[in-house]
């Protein structure tokens, strides 16, 4: 079924030019959603992007059915708001770029925020409870750093979340494994002169930070090579920096 070709009625119709139901419904979205949209369109919503479309096609509809019932009762009914949430769907679809379940987004660039704990799992940047993520951070799969002007506690960088790092990650930190977690987190996200001024968090991930306004072709093709020679080439480099701490 062609959802372009559903005849809406005149009466709904004129009300949407009118943008009456639209702009009601804008007003009385959820801010959850709110924040799922604009994080799809950002790219770097790592949720199920139909079940997205879906939720917030379903809440449109809802909202027009609303106000149908205030200005138009005889169009309220189960059928109308049916054939809105299938037309929503594909408009919104098409908009947010969905995409298959389980499809990775494309992240064009690495983050330079710092997470709490919390925003980890609730962002679902890993696929575990807080409990396993502390322990994920003693078994060298992921690093955090003490929050900025604070003692104690714990932040985890964004950008180690981003495929294919954590695949990559845990070699790199048992070869750091002794050096305390501020020269760690130095090491990755600093740029390198033997990386072609990359740092090697960049190398790992094969992209750059989100912060860094452009780049040199030299900087282009180490980004391009496969993952297990950008890999090779942070480690060789890791192994560097702990021959000159225990010298």
């Amino acid at each position: 079924m062609r959802l372009r070709n559903v005849a809406i009625p005149w009466v709904l119709r004129r009300k949407l030019r009118e943008g009456g139901f639209m702009t009601q419904a804008t007003k009385q979205r959820d801010d959850g959603s709110e924040l799922k949209i604009r994080a799809a369109l950002a790219g770097s919503y790592s949720g199920d992007a139909q079940q997205l479309v879906r939720d917030v096609a379903e809440s449109f509809a809802s909202d027009i059915e609303g106000r149908l019932q205030l200005d138009v009762p005889e169009l309220a009914d189960r059928k109308v708001r049916d054939m809105l949430r299938l037309v929503l769907v594909e408009r919104f679809s098409t908009i947010l770029g969905a995409v298959p379940s389980g499809t990775p987004v494309e992240v064009l660039s690495l983050p330079v925020a710092n997470l709490k704990p919390s925003e980890v799992i609730e962002q679902r940047k890993v696929r575990m409870s807080l409990a396993s993520l502390y322990r994920s951070v003693e078994a060298n799969k992921f690093y955090c750093v003490v929050p900025s002007g604070q003692s104690n506690g714990r932040e985890f960088p964004a950008w180690q979340f981003v495929e294919p790092v954590p695949e990559l990650l845990q070699p790199l930190l048992v070869a750091l494994r002794g050096a305390l977690r501020t020269e760690v987190h130095a090491f990755l996200v600093t740029a390198q002169d033997a990386l072609n001024e990359l740092s090697p968090a960049e190398l790992l991930a094969g992209i750059p930070f989100e912060t860094r306004s452009s780049l040199h072709p030299s900087q282009r093709r180490l980004l391009e090579l496969p993952a297990s020679e950008r890999l090779r080439r942070v480690l060789a480099l890791a192994g560097e920096l702990g021959e000159s701490m225990s010298a």
